[in-house]
């Protein structure tokens, strides 16, 4: 009886191929900053001076989707990017990921996103939101936007048309909110974005700045949504799951900060219970997944080697270059995020790395990222 053959998978084959194939050791970065080009330069410097092997050259992009435009015609080669920003390197331009960041906690997750109430608040539950006033720390971001109003979308609470219109139904379905910018030209061109979603808001101390997109609108921001919330201004405020502990015991002076205690509060979840601070794990609207190195997918195992041999010699320095380290740059958080502890190797592709939750949350906004492809 003749033997079956066993064939490896085409995908791991491939990668096989590519990774034992001669390749151009030269990896062009894109960043879209004075300060980022200059850590770029520096890490490219300090690569030559420690004869690693390989060419690093920095070019310079508008934004992130610049960037992405720049990988896919090979104008450059990798940039670090967050969830959001590879989903839409993804979808619109067919790139993968090639390295994730890893943190102090489980690899592959950066945060998890919440929604915090107060536990004096009575008969509310995420499945039952219409009408409810709610808190977000800013327009288009990963926690006050992406992820609640997704969640909102996947459970047929709200329903988004051809328009891709975000705002208007989230206008409709919110009594009132703080959404800090959305009223800003950039997120609302022709003035049509609701204003209840700005009712919530208060401005500075001189009742200026209300809605504004920056912290002189005191409830911008993480901070400021669980601010609004303490305040009883809002039921419901969607924020990372540090954001109260990086509030408490002294952290922040301010009065509201002061005043705040720990059960006090609660976590709503998507199945309409409720849980306890400590819970997040079990009660959140999505884990999102660690910013990643977005690549072509022939340059995954080009720049995943270079960059492995780049974090062998200055990915735990402590003299000298340090390249999870943004100090005396004026930025944080450039090419790499400062919290870094590691790189490790994707070997899946984009969509393994963002994970289940985060991914449904984004393919609710699919049609909105397909307006924005082009």
């Amino acid at each position: 009886m003749k033997r079956q053959e066993r064939r490896l998978p085409v995908a791991l084959l491939l990668l096989f191929v590519l990774c034992v194939s001669p390749q151009k050791t030269t990896v062009s970065w894109c960043v879209v900053s004075d300060a980022e080009e200059q850590k770029c330069l520096n890490m490219a410097a300090n690569a030559t001076a420690r004869n690693i092997r390989g060419t690093l050259l920095c070019v310079r992009g508008h934004n992130p989707r610049d960037c992405m435009v720049k990988i896919k015609n090979g104008t450059a080669d990798a940039a670090s990017m967050f969830a959001d920003d590879i989903y839409a390197a993804g979808l619109c331009h067919g790139l993968d990921v090639a390295a994730g960041e890893s943190y102090n906690g489980v690899d592959g997750i950066s945060y998890y996103v919440v929604a915090m109430a107060r536990r004096s608040t009575a008969e509310l539950s995420l499945l039952e939101m219409h009408e409810r006033s709610s808190c977000h720390p800013g327009i288009r971001t990963t926690v006050g936007w992406t992820v609640p109003i997704g969640y909102l979308v996947n459970t047929s609470q709200i329903s988004v048309g051809e328009q891709c219109n975000f705002p208007r139904v989230v206008g409709d379905f919110f009594g009132y909110s703080c959404v800090p910018g959305v009223k800003d030209p950039e997120h609302d061109p022709r003035g049509n974005n609701p204003r209840n979603l700005c009712e919530a808001c208060i401005g500075d101390d001189n009742d200026r700045h209300i809605c504004a997109n920056n912290p002189r609108e005191r409830h911008y921001g993480e901070a400021g949504a669980l601010r609004c919330v303490a305040e009883n201004l809002g039921d419901v405020a969607f924020v990372k799951h540090t954001t109260v502990f990086e509030n408490m015991d002294g952290k922040n002076q301010e009065s509201w900060a002061l005043d705040l205690e720990l059960e006090d509060l609660k976590l709503l979840c998507p199945d309409g219970t409720e849980a306890f601070l400590h819970e997040h794990e079990r009660c959140h609207l999505a884990a999102v997944p660690a910013n990643a190195v977005v690549v072509r997918t022939e340059d995954k195992c080009r720049v995943w080697k270079y960059l492995e041999r780049l974090q062998n010699v200055f990915g735990n320095a402590t003299e000298g270059f340090n390249m999870f380290s943004s100090a005396g740059y004026g930025e944080s958080n450039l090419l790499f995020s400062d919290s870094t502890r590691h790189l490790h190797r994707i070997l899946g592709n984009y969509i393994s790395w963002l994970g289940p939750t985060y991914t449904t949350m984004l393919q609710a906004f699919e049609r909105g990222v397909l307006c924005t492809c082009g």
